[in-house]
C-alpha cells in the first residue's frame, strides 16, 4: 500500500473567470495565485448520470467514489428498469435507490477506504460539515431518510443535515474542521461555553428546530466520547494544533456556515446580498472563524504528528462560500472565498515542499452564477443582454445589471497595478444565480499530477487520488482514447494557430453536449496540453481582437487599441527584439511557407495583425494592401469589397470601397497568385498552385446577428445570398486549412499558419447561440484537420489554439433536479434570476435553438454513456467581451511548452521556438510609462523601456535596447558610468527614442542609434555604429580613453546638426545615407574642427579634425 498523501481542494462553482477576479485584486493581472502556480491543468467535465450540470451532492459523491450518479445522489443509485429509466415507489412517489459501489469495487468511499486503512485524515469545510463536499466522503443519505412529507430543502437527501454529520462524527476521520453547531446539537440544547459566536439554545432554536437538521443527540458529546478535542474558535484551533497531544480534533465554527450567504433577523431569514451585509453590518465571514487556509494548516499539522501519518494522509477541504455567494450573484462575497481558498491552495504547496509525495488536485462541480469579469468606469453599469435584433416591445434588451464592490450598480473594484504600472478598475457580470455546467478548470500539482487524462472526466478526480492513495490503478471511463501526437524528429517545425475568437470551455461544452454527448470527446478535448490563458492587455483587464492579435504576433503585451503600433505610434518591437516585424513577417524573410485563413474578412485582427499595422483597425483597405503585399503565399477569407475600388462589383455583387483606385485582385494574379471564389474552385485547384487568394464573401463568410433577426432576414448563420438569389457555400476554415497544407507543406523550409474563425466571437457578441454553436464546430472540425496532418504526415508541427476574450459569457443551464426538465417547447418566455439585491431580483432572458422569443425550442443534448440527457437552455453574461475562462491548448511538437497558466505573450513564445528553434529568443523586460531601472542579464536581451525617463543597461550578452519616450541612459553592458575597457561585452544595438538621451555602447561592437531628439552617444570600446537621427546630437567614439575602434558616425540630411568627437582619421569613418555622396558635401573649416554642409544645411561638425583629413576615404555609404 502507498505511503503517499493526497490534498483535495474543492472550492465550489469556481471557474477560471473567478479565479481571475482574485487574482486582480490580490496579485494584478502580471502577478500569480497559488491556484496559478498548481503545475497541471485541464478542463473538467461535471455532467451527472442523468443531467449535463453537475450537482454539489452529486458531483461529491462522484468524486468521492468514481462513479456517475444521479443528481439527487447523496451516496445511492438510482434503481432503474430495463429501459433504463429510474423506479420511483408509487407508495412515496420517491426514486427507488440501492446500494452504491464505488470505482475501487467496494461499498465505501475514498475517505472511507482511507480510515479503513488506517492513513490519517481530514475533513475541512467552511460551511457546515454535512455540506456535501466534505459529507459525501464520510457519509451517505438516501430517499428513505427524507422525513414523509418534507418540502423545499428538507426533501432532497442532502438536506438530511443531522443525519450527515452524525455519521461523519461516528467516521473515524482524525480531523474534523467546519460550521455547523446547529446540525450538532438537540432541540432545546444550550451552545457549549466556548463557542462564542452562539448566543443560547433559543437562538439555536429560531435557526431551525427540523429534524433534518437538528439530531435527536447531542453529537458534541458523542465526538468527546470517541476522543476527540472540540474547538470553537480560530484561537482554540491554534492552541491544539500546538499541542502535540492532540491528534483527534472536532472544529465548529459557526452556528450554519462559517460565510454569511444568509442572514438570520427576528423577521426571518435575508440573503446574503451585498446591499444587506452592507445594511446590516454584517461582515462576509463570521470574524471568529478560522479560514479554510488556517484549518487546513492546523489539519496537517495535527495528521503528521498522528502515527497513521507514516500510512499516508487524506485531507479533503471545500471552500463552500465561492458556490453559495455566487449563487446569489454577491461579487464582493465570492471574492472573499476566492482569497480564502486560494490561501488554501498555498498552504497545501508549502506541505508538498516538505512531503514531495503528495498529490494536490482541485476542482469545481459546476459554475455558480456564471460570473464574468469586464472593465469599467468608477462606477459599474450594466451589460446589454440577449438582443433580438429587432423592434420587438415585448422582448426589449436586458440591461444585466454589473456588479461592484458593494452590490448592483457600485463602485467599481480595483485591481492591483499591473507590470506596466496600470491599475484597473473592474465590474463583475452574472448570467444568472443557478449553478451552470460552466467552464471548469481542475488544477494538480505534484505526485501523478502529470498523469491525468487531457480532458477530465469527474470521476477521473477519484481515479487520481485513489491511485495516489492505494497504488492500484483504476479502469477508465470507456470515452473515446486520446491519441498522441507522434514524436518530434527535428529541432524545428511547423506552427498552425487557430484562434476561434471568444471561446472558453463553456462554448465547446455547448458543441460537445448537441454533437457528441456530454461522454463524446470534441478534436477541442484531444489537445495534449492545456494551460489558463490571461489575456490582459497593456492597458486594460479584457483583450481586444486587435490588440490580443498583436501580442500573438509579437509577443509583447500591445495597448488595447494597438494595430501593430504601440502607444506613442511608434511599430511594436516584438520579443524577438524586431520594431515593427511580427512572427509570420519573420517566417517570410525566413523563406518558409506562410498562410493566414479567416472565416471573416481578411483584414480581421486575428490574421491582419500578423502582417499589418494601421492607425486604426477600421482602415480595412489599408490593411488588407499590406496583406496582399506581404509575401504570404496563401490567403484565404472573406472581405471582397476591402480589395475592390469604389464603382467596381465584385464576385458576391457587392462594390469595392477602396478610394485609391487599385484593384488589388488583379494585382495579386499579377503577382502570380491563384484566385478563387468558392468551395468548389478551392478543392479544385490547379495543379502546381503555390501562391493562392480565396475569397468567399463580400465581407465575412458568417451573418453576424441575434437569430431573431437573420431569420427576419431569411439567412442562415452562414453564407449569402448572390445577385441571383444563389446562396453561396462558403469553405469552412477546416476546408480553407485543408486546401492550405498540401501547398504549405511542400516548402522545405516549413511553415506557418495562422487561422481565424471570427464568427465564435461575431455571434457570441451578439448573443446568438444557434450561431454560436455551428462556428464552435467549425473551428473544431479545423483542429481535426490540423491533428489529422500532424499525425499522418509532418509529426514536426506544432498546433496551439487560443482566443484573447471570452464573447458574451455563454452557460448551460437545465432547471432539474430542482424543477421538471424542459420539454421540447417552451410556451412562454424563459428567464433565469440574476444578482439580486436587496430589493429587487433582475431576469436573463435565456436563449433555445432559435433564439430568445417564445415558442422556445430547447436544444437537446445528445446521450451520454449512461442515457438521455434531456434538454437545455444557454444563458449569456452580456454582449460585450469579457476576461473570461479561456484554455489555451497544444499538440504535437513542443506541445509541453505550454504552461498550466499562460501569459497571452507566451503564445508567441511557443510558435517562435518552434519555427526557429529552443533558446532562439532572448531574454525580455519592459518598463512602465514612469522612470524604471531596467538591467539585463548576461545573456542576450531585449529592453523596451516605453515612457519615462529610464535607465536602462543590457548586460554582457549582445542585447537590443530600446528607450522610448522620454530622457534616458541606455548602457550597452554594465550598468555603471564608465567605459568598460577591462571587461568584455555584448554586441549591442541601442535605439533612444525620442527624448534627449544619453546612450553608452560600453565594450563590444555595437549599433547606437539616439532617433528624436538631442542625444549624447558614447561609442566606448569596439567596432561602433553612431547614429545621431532627428535633432542636434553629440557622437563620441572611443570617450578619449585610448582604445583602438574603428566607428562609424553616420550623418543624414533633414536631421540636425551632430558634433562628432574622437574621431580617429585613418580609422574611423563617417557614414552616409539615403543616397548621400561624399560629392554633395562641402568641407569646411571652423577653428580647429571641421563643418560638413549639404548646401547651406550644417550636417555634422567635427571635432578636432583639419577638413584636409576629410577625404573621400573617410566617408562609407551605409546601407539603411
Amino acid at each position: 500500500m502507498a505511503n503517499n498523501h493526497v490534498i483535495f481542494i474543492h472550492p465550489d462553482g469556481t471557474s477560471p473567470a473567478h479565479f481571475t477576479m482574485a487574482r486582480l485584486v490580490k496579485a494584478g493581472p502580471d502577478g500569480r495565485l497559488n491556484w496559478d502556480t498548481l503545475d497541471q491543468a485541464r478542463v473538467y467535465l461535471g455532467h451527472m448520470e442523468d443531467q449535463l450540470t453537475g450537482t454539489s451532492n452529486g458531483g461529491a459523491v462522484t468524486h468521492a467514489t468514481g462513479v456517475k450518479v444521479y443528481a439527487e445522489s447523496f451516496g445511492f443509485e438510482a434503481v432503474r428498469d430495463e429501459d433504463g429509466n429510474p423506479v420511483v415507489d408509487e407508495t412515496t412517489g420517491r426514486l427507488v435507490e440501492e446500494e452504491l459501489t464505488a470505482l475501487s469495487g467496494k461499498t465505501q468511499t475514498i475517505m472511507q477506504e482511507a480510515v479503513a486503512a488506517n492513513k490519517a485524515t481530514a475533513l475541512i469545510n467552511s460551511g457546515v460539515i454535512a455540506e456535501p463536499g466534505t459529507g459525501a466522503f464520510a457519509a451517505r443519505v438516501g430517499q428513505a431518510d427524507v422525513p414523509e412529507g418534507a418540502t423545499g430543502f428538507a426533501a432532497f437527501p442532502r438536506g438530511q443535515f443531522a443525519e450527515i454529520t452524525r455519521q461523519v462524527v461516528e467516521s473515524g476521520i482524525d480531523v474534523i474542521l467546519g460550521g455547523g453547531l446547529v446540525n450538532y446539537l438537540p432541540v432545546g440544547t444550550e451552545p457549549p461555553e466556548g463557542a462564542v459566536y452562539a448566543e443560547s439554545a433559543e437562538q439555536l432554536d429560531a435557526i431551525s428546530t427540523a429534524s433534518n437538521i437538528r439530531p435527536s443527540i447531542n453529537l458534541i458529546e458523542l465526538a468527546e466520547s470517541l476522543g476527540y478535542t472540540v474547538v470553537y474558535t480560530k484561537e482554540q484551533l491554534q492552541a491544539v494544533a500546538d499541542d502535540p497531544s492532540v491528534t483527534k480534533v472536532l472544529g465548529i465554527f459557526a452556528n450554519e456556515d462559517t460565510f454569511n450567504d444568509n442572514i438570520p433577523t427576528p423577521e426571518g431569514n435575508l440573503r446574503g446580498v451585498e446591499e444587506n451585509l452592507l445594511a446590516t453590518n454584517t461582515p462576509a465571514y463570521v470574524p471568529t472563524a478560522p479560514t479554510v487556509g488556517e484549518m487546513l494548516k492546523a489539519a496537517q499539522t495535527i495528521l503528521e504528528r498522528n502515527p497513521k501519518f507514516e500510512n499516508g494522509s487524506f485531507t479533503v477541504l471545500e471552500e463552500e462560500g465561492t458556490d453559495n455567494f455566487g449563487n446569489i450573484d454577491n461579487a464582493s462575497g465570492t471574492l472573499e472565498a476566492l482569497l480564502r481558498t486560494d490561501e488554501a491552495i498555498g498552504v497545501a504547496k508549502e506541505f508538498y515542499e516538505k512531503y514531495p509525495n503528495t498529490l494536490i488536485i482541485t476542482a469545481a462541480d459546476s459554475d455558480a452564477g456564471g460570473l464574468q469579469i469586464d472593465d469599467s468606469d468608477d462606477t459599474v453599469g450594466t451589460f446589454r443582454t440577449n438582443p433580438t435584433g429587432l423592434d420587438l416591445p415585448d422582448f426589449p434588451d436586458f440591461q444585466n445589471p454589473g456588479d461592484g464592490q458593494n452590490g448592483v450598480g457600485t463602485e467599481a473594484f480595483v485591481a492591483q497595478p499591473s507590470a506596466s504600472g496600470n491599475t484597473y478598475s473592474f465590474a463583475a457580470a452574472w448570467a444568472g444565480t443557478p449553478d451552470f455546467a460552466g467552464a471548469i478548470v481542475s488544477k494538480a500539482h505534484g505526485l501523478n499530477a502529470d498523469k491525468l487524462p487531457v480532458t477530465l472526466d469527474n470521476t477521473d478526480i477519484y481515479r487520481a487520488m485513489y491511485e495516489t492513495l492505494f497504488g492500484v490503478d483504476l479502469p477508465d471511463r470507456e470515452v473515446p482514447e486520446f491519441v498522441p501526437a507522434p514524436e518530434a524528429t527535428q529541432d524545428t517545425g511547423n506552427v498552425i494557430f487557430i484562434h476561434p475568437d471568444g471561446t472558453s470551455p463553456s462554448l465547446y461544452s455547448f458543441a460537445r453536449f448537441v454533437s457528441e454527448g456530454p461522454d463524446g470527446r470534441l478534436n477541442y478535448d484531444q489537445f495534449s496540453n492545456s494551460g489558463v490563458y490571461l489575456g490582459h492587455m497593456r492597458n486594460q483587464i479584457v483583450g481586444t481582437s486587435n490588440a490580443g492579435a498583436v501580442t500573438h504576433a509579437t509577443g509583447v503585451k500591445a495597448q488595447a487599441r494597438s494595430f501593430g503600433l504601440d502607444e506613442f505610434g511608434e511599430p511594436v518591437v516584438s520579443r524577438s527584439g524586431k520594431r515593427g516585424v511580427t512572427i509570420l513577417e519573420e517566417a517570410i524573410a525566413a523563406g518558409k511557407a506562410t498562410a493566414v485563413i479567416n472565416s471573416g474578412f481578411i483584414a480581421e485582427p486575428g490574421t491582419g495583425a500578423f502582417l499589418a499595422e494601421v492607425e486604426n483597425r477600421g482602415d480595412v483597405a489599408a490593411i488588407t494592401e499590406q496583406i496582399v503585399a506581404s509575401g504570404v503565399d496563401i490567403i484565404l477569407g472573406g472581405g471582397e469589397i476591402h480589395y475592390l475600388p469604389v464603382g467596381t462589383v465584385g464576385r458576391f455583387g457587392q462594390e469595392g470601397i477602396r478610394e485609391d483606385g487599385r484593384n488589388l485582385i488583379e494585382e495579386a494574379k499579377a503577382a502570380g497568385y491563384t484566385v478563387v471564389f468558392s468551395k468548389e474552385e478551392l478543392q479544385n485547384l490547379p495543379e502546381g498552385t503555390t501562391k493562392l487568394l480565396g475569397i468567399f464573401a463580400a465581407e465575412d463568410t458568417y451573418n453576424d446577428n441575434p437569430e431573431e433577426r437573420n431569420q427576419s432576414l431569411g439567412l442562415d448563420n452562414y453564407g449569402q445570398p448572390l445577385p441571383d438569389g444563389t446562396p453561396t457555400d462558403p469553405p469552412t476554415i477546416a476546408e480553407m486549412l485543408a486546401a492550405a497544407l498540401p501547398i504549405l507543406a511542400a516548402d522545405p523550409d516549413g511553415f506557418m499558419v495562422v487561422a481565424e474563425e471570427e464568427g465564435t466571437d461575431n455571434f457570441s457578441n451578439n448573443n446568438n447561440s444557434r450561431g454560436a454553436l455551428e462556428a464552435t464546430l467549425r473551428a473544431d472540425a479545423a483542429f481535426g484537420v490540423a491533428m489529422d496532418f500532424i499525425r499522418q504526415q509532418d509529426p514536426n508541427t506544432l498546433l496551439i489554439t487560443a482566443a484573447d476574450s471570452e464573447a458574451g459569457g455563454l452557460q448551460i443551464w437545465q432547471p432539474t433536479p430542482f424543477a421538471p426538465a424542459l420539454p421540447e417547447t417552451v410556451d412562454e418566455a424563459l428567464t433565469l434570476p440574476v444578482n439580486p439585491t436587496d430589493t429587487e431580483t433582475f431576469q436573463n432572458p435565456v436563449d433555445g435553438s432559435e433564439g430568445r422569443v417564445p415558442p422556445l425550442t430547447p436544444f437537446a443534448a445528445q446521450p451520454s454513456l449512461d442515457g438521455a440527457m434531456g434538454n437545455f437552455v444557454t444563458a449569456w453574461a452580456g454582449t460585450p467581451d469579457f476576461s473570461g475562462s479561456i484554455v489555451a491548448k497544444t499538440y504535437g511538437m513542443n506541445a509541453d511548452l505550454l504552461n498550466s497558466t499562460v501569459d497571452n505573450t507566451e503564445i508567441y513564445q511557443i510558435m517562435y521556438q518552434t519555427l526557429f528553434g529552443l533558446g532562439s529568443l532572448p531574454d525580455y523586460q519592459d518598463g512602465t510609462n514612469d522612470a524604471d531601472e531596467l538591467v539585463g542579464g548576461d545573456g542576450k536581451d531585449v529592453i523596451v523601456a516605453f515612457g519615462g525617463a529610464d535607465l536602462v543597461a543590457g548586460g554582457l550578452g549582445d542585447d537590443i535596447l530600446y528607450g522610448g519616450e522620454g530622457g534616458d541612459i541606455l548602457r550597452g553592458d554594465l550598468n555603471v558610468g564608465d567605459a568598460q575597457n577591462d571587461e568584455a561585452g555584448g554586441n549591442d544595438v541601442i535605439y533612444g527614442g525620442t527624448g534627449n538621451d544619453r546612450i553608452s555602447g560600453k565594450s563590444g561592437n555595437d549599433e547606437l542609434y539616439g532617433e528624436a531628439g538631442d542625444d549624447v552617444i558614447f561609442g566606448d570600446a569596439g567596432d561602433d555604429l553612431l547614429w545621431g537621427g532627428l535633432g542636434d546630437d553629440i557622437l563620441i567614439g572611443n570617450n578619449f580613453l585610448g582604445a583602438d575602434g574603428a566607428n562609424t558616425f553616420v550623418i543624414a540630411a533633414g536631421e540636425g546638426t551632430d558634433t562628432i568627437v574622437d574621431f580617429h582619421v585613418g580609422r574611423d569613418r563617417i557614414g552616409l545615407v539615403n543616397e548621400l555622396t561624399f560629392s554633395d558635401l562641402s568641407i569646411d573649416r571652423s577653428g580647429s574642427s571641421s563643418v560638413i554642409r549639404l548646401g547651406d544645411e550644417v550636417l555634422a561638425i567635427v571635432n578636432n579634425v583639419r577638413p584636409g583629413a576629410l577625404t573621400a576615404e573617410a566617408f562609407v555609404a551605409i546601407q539603411v
